[in-house]
């Protein structure tokens, strides 16, 4: 190897090079302990206050994989580090130091950063060569509500940093993917979240239900009997671990030096007020104390301290405190809640936040005041630091976390805080939906706690000698339920994906423990519902705002729709209960509104009754619906009315890599000033009969606006999608990208992905929905692919991805040449013709394995299917498994490894755990393909759907043998493997070379 080895010793120049400071002593320790211990070298818990550095975890555990690499040995460290909180997060220091980590990796030449990065890309590569193109460490984010939400899911060889919060990272763990509408994809999530993976818990009053089920996960895992010994560590990170927890604490005297800058912050003062607010019941209650809450914040502000966060504990709160400030600061008051869409949110951040942060908190200059409302978004995680704070009295261990935020670097200021209460949370039996009797408690317990001026100070170093022990402190925190006892019978059923059986285990119990919780609906905005236009625009979570149900049946009924819910994951269902706030808009009152479900989406799923919305729907809004905007938390943006709502067009280019651009008047009035808004109003008015005309038209337009938006950083989504539709319209076949849905509404549709390498890597590029989605591709120049060139690329990438994570050399074979033939099945001449448009006279010798003839449409696409005979719902890889029988030698000599890979064939879209699909098929023809010297032929229907086809005793014997997870894994070598060649073959034209 070209790169020397790395030591414990290297440690700290690779932490001097990343963040130009020496790391703090504990740190330095704790990666001593993960590079020299074998047998446990993550410890259970990591016991450390606020602002004492922890993020630093996932530095120590990219430098131990990269240490582990270069030694030459099997990788037994995590490839995959979750970093997971229990709350709506907007702002996320562990993931933006992991993004900071990442690039100074990508970018290093020399040094022991680049000695790192090298090892990394090897790491990627699966030690084989080529490693050069791969990326060190990516950086993704699981949080329900964002554009990149599945692209951690990429390849299971792939160093990467991923920040969740439980409900996102817990559901996938247990076959279950929260805001995932459909299920194919569930057993490679949880391959992946259960095996080579470090999940760091960060402390969060709720996190001890889920820290339970990460255990009882830990033990279950060697439930197998060819267990396939991947790592798979839980590690909470907290003050005050749960009892019975090993914990790894901080040793030296750091803490205490105040020269020293952790002992800087944990030294800091800061005191804080107490005051009641008394005469806020009844209706006019919450927007009294709303009032007062802004008279706080506007009093604490003056020359020194001009950064101000008010905490409270409910989003309607927020809403109102943030309207009250806004009417005097404008601008300078920013509101931060989880009701917000992904893009919103991160506009924000980039737009308003920086200087907020703890890096510049020692040289920003405010010319005036800057307020930051916030929910318990700002509580875990946010690395900004605050000159002064208000907080609405919460549980004593929600209030340590908010005073986190308050002068969090220890600056020599003189820090200043508020702590209000109202007088009726704290009557007897007034217990808080989301802290219980807690809330009540912990103020007594301050008061008690006051000083001779009426002051609390919750600097870390003087209020923890304060805090009671045992009983007597959790009876201060907000009350943490223990989970629901997992058992393997609910392992058995949860690990059903395909189809999932009725009825199935409530997941939400082992994530939160057995209580009634707020569930969500999904919601986004369109300027039509057409079911075409939606079929080729469908809603991506970048776009979504979840919305508590509750609130949602509300507005769709016509009545208020304050929500008073928290953003704490899985609080108490009653913690969405709406309170009698004044509104300002009007509300809908009978709007229809369309459940999305994909291609099974019909006219039925236009509805106006709120009984029809369950939890988890996505929900698609009219963009002129009266009052929706009261739905969440939308920034304002002047100009184009309603039709500013719906970003479609933005989150598809982000979420799919590919381009698409509608184009309809209300929505080309959203585009920048400029000569295309008129050119495009010209392309609608003319005619489809004069093909020849319109593309030129087209053509001109896209060069035009791509020219327009080159410069404009707030339109760079709409510069790369006329960029990209500009490139792709030189093709003969540019035709087919324009869809016309009705008069004046045309839609351009890209069909190959862009060529900026961090969004395609980003994005959720590959559907495993059904064979229009998984087929319906081209490479780069827009012709087919061909049937053998894609079956010899999935079988090199197979064999690399199971080789690289050390499986033993047949296993490697059974993943690889399930690769080989897990698509035999598109030799249907039937499917064939599907791949020409439905023309059965097109077919020639020549095999295809997708093409970009396949239409887009529903419509389309059933004429297509129809005229090329091809039965609805069928399923190429069922036949794949028939034809792949006929060859059982050839799969492996080992019966074992045979059926292992006749059922990664059956399983490579997600079905067949345990059951086939049922398909009519009621004309079947005869099949024949050639491959490896073999001729394999099938006549007639495959009849695997049937109970003793043997489909689902395969199932079962493969996950005793190798577990509920370890299966799941085995699946998820061959199903991305598949994903990255059709991706390769997406952006290249030339052959993949043997490697």
């Amino acid at each position: 190897m070209s790169v020397r080895e790395l030591t414990a010793d290297d440690f700290d120049d690779f932490f001097r090079a990343l963040w130009d400071k020496t790391p703090f002593s504990w740190q330095r320790e704790l990666a001593a302990r993960v590079l020299t211990s074998h047998d446990a070298p993550w410890p259970e818990a990591i016991a450390l206050p606020t602002a004492s550095g922890k993020t630093a975890c996932i530095d120590i555990a990219v430098f131990a994989l990269a240490a582990q690499a270069l030694r030459g040995e099997t990788i037994t460290a995590p490839r995959r580090i979750f970093f997971v909180v229990d709350r709506r997060v907007i702002v996320d220091a562990a993931f933006d130091r992991a993004q900071l980590l990442a690039q100074a990796l990508h970018d290093a030449r020399g040094g022991v950063l680049a000695t790192v990065a090298e090892a990394l890309r090897l790491v990627a590569r699966g030690q084989s060569d080529g490693a050069e193109e791969e990326t060190p460490l990516t950086v993704h984010t699981l949080r329900g509500g964002t554009y990149h939400s599945e692209s951690w899911a990429r390849s299971p060889l792939q160093p990467a940093v991923i920040a969740s919060t439980v409900d996102q990272f817990g559901s996938r763990l247990l076959f279950r993917a929260y805001g995932h509408r459909g299920s194919s994809m569930w057993p490679v999530y949880a391959g992946l979240a259960a095996n080579d993976s470090l999940v760091l818990l960060d402390e969060a009053h709720c996190a001890r239900p889920f820290l339970q089920t990460l255990q009882a996960v830990s033990r279950y895992r060697g439930w197998a009997a060819q267990p396939l010994q991947r790592c798979f560590y839980p590690v909470v990170l907290s003050a005050t671990p749960p009892p019975g927890v090993k914990a790894f604490t901080d040793t030296s005297d750091e803490a205490r030096n105040p020269e020293h800058p952790l002992g800087r912050r944990q030294l800091a003062h800061k005191p804080a007020t107490l005051e009641e607010v008394r005469g806020v019941r009844g209706a006019r209650g919450p927007e009294q104390f709303a009032q007062a809450l802004a008279k706080a914040a506007e009093e604490l502000a003056d020359d020194e301290h001009r950064a101000i966060v008010v905490f409270v504990n409910r989003v309607a709160t927020a809403r109102a405190v943030h309207r009250l400030l806004r009417k005097k600061h404008a601008d300078r008051a920013i509101l931060l809640t989880g009701r917000m869409r992904a893009l919103d949110k991160d506009a924000v951040i980039a737009q308003r936040l920086p200087l907020l942060s703890s890096v510049a908190s020692e040289t920003r200059q405010l010319e005036e005041p800057l307020f930051v409302v916030a929910t318990q978004t700002l509580e875990v995680g946010a690395d900004l630091d605050f000159d002064a704070l208000v907080s609405e009295c919460a549980s004593l261990d929600a209030l340590r976390q908010r005073f986190g935020r308050l002068n969090r670097m220890g600056r020599s200021i003189e820090a200043r805080a508020a702590i209000l209460v109202r007088a009726d949370q704290l009557g007897k039996g007034d217990d808080d939906p989301v802290y219980g009797a807690a809330l009540a408690k912990t103020w007594a317990w301050l008061q008690e706690q006051r000083d001779d001026g009426g002051v609390v100070d919750f600097g870390i170093a003087y209020l923890t000698p304060c805090l009671p022990e045992g009983d007597a402190l959790r009876e201060l925190e907000a009350p943490a339920r223990d989970a629901a006892v997992i058992l393997p019978a609910h392992l058995d059923c949860l690990a059903q994906t395909a189809p999932g059986p009725v009825p199935s285990p409530e997941v939400r119990f082992f994530l939160h423990g057995p209580r009634e919780t707020a569930a969500d609906v999904h919601v986004c905005w369109r300027v039509d519902l057409d079911l075409d236009a939606m079929s080729l625009c469908p809603p991506s979570a970048g776009e979504t705002l979840p919305v508590p149900i509750g609130v949602f049946r509300r507005w769709l009924s016509g009545e208020g729709v304050n929500d008073a819910g928290s953003d704490v994951e899985g609080a108490d269902g009653a913690g969405s209960a709406d309170v009698d706030l004044p509104t300002s808009e009007p509300i809908a009152g009978q709007v229809q509104v369309l459940r999305w479900r994909g291609r099974e989406t019909s006219e039925s799923d236009l509805t106006s009754s709120p009984l029809d919305i369950r939890p988890g729907d996505i929900v698609v809004i009219p963009a002129d619906a009266a009052g929706s905007t009261l739905l969440g938390d939308i920034p304002p943006s002047g100009g184009a009315g309603s039709a500013r709502l719906d970003i479609g067009d933005r989150a598809f280019i982000l979420s799919r890599a590919k381009a698409l651009l509608r184009l309809r008047p209300d929505l080309i009035n959203c585009w920048p000033e400029g000569g295309s808004k008129a050119k495009a109003l010209a392309v609608l008015e003319m005619s489809s009969e004069d093909p020849d005309g319109l593309i030129e038209a087209v053509r001109d337009l896209l060069e035009t606006l791509a020219l327009e938006t080159q410069n404009l950083p707030g339109f760079r989504w709409l510069h790369l999608t006329a960029t990209q539709l500009q490139g792709e319209s030189g093709r003969k076949t540019f035709r087919r990208n324009l869809c016309w849905i009705g008069d004046g509404f045309l839609v351009l549709v890209g069909k190959s992905l862009i060529s900026d390498r961090e969004i395609t890597r980003q994005a959720d590029t590959f559907s495993d929905e059904d064979d229009s989605s998984a087929s319906g591709t081209s490479n780069r120049e827009g012709g087919p692919i061909r049937l053998l060139d894609h079956l010899s690329g999935v079988e090199t990438f197979a064999r690399r991805f199971a080789k690289g994570s050390g499986l033993p050399d047949a296993l490697v074979e059974a993943v690889a040449k399930a690769g080989s033939f897990h698509d035999l099945g598109k030799a249907d001449l039937r499917f064939q013709a599907l791949l020409r448009g439905g023309n059965r006279l097109a077919v020639g010798c020549e095999l295809f394995a997708k093409s970009d003839e396949t239409p887009r449409t529903r419509e389309a696409f059933k004429v297509a299917r129809d005229a090329a005979g091809y039965p609805p719902g069928g399923r190429h890889e069922l036949l794949s498994v028939r034809l792949a029988e006929g060859a059982p030698d050839v799969l492996s000599e080992t019966p074992d490894l045979s059926e292992l890979a006749l059922h990664l064939i059956a399983s490579h879209h997600g079905h067949c755990r345990p059951f086939a699909p049922v398909v009519f098929d009621a004309q079947p023809t005869k099949v024949t393909v050639e491959l490896q010297g073999r001729r394999m032929v099938w006549n007639g229907t495959t009849n695997l759907e049937r109970v003793d086809s043997g489909v689902a005793q395969r199932y079962w014997r493969l996950t005793r043998r190798y577990g509920w997870w370890g299966l799941a894994w085995l699946e998820s070598l061959l199903r991305l493997a598949d994903h990255r060649r059709s991706e390769w073959e997406q952006i290249n034209t030339a052959e993949v070379k043997d490697e």
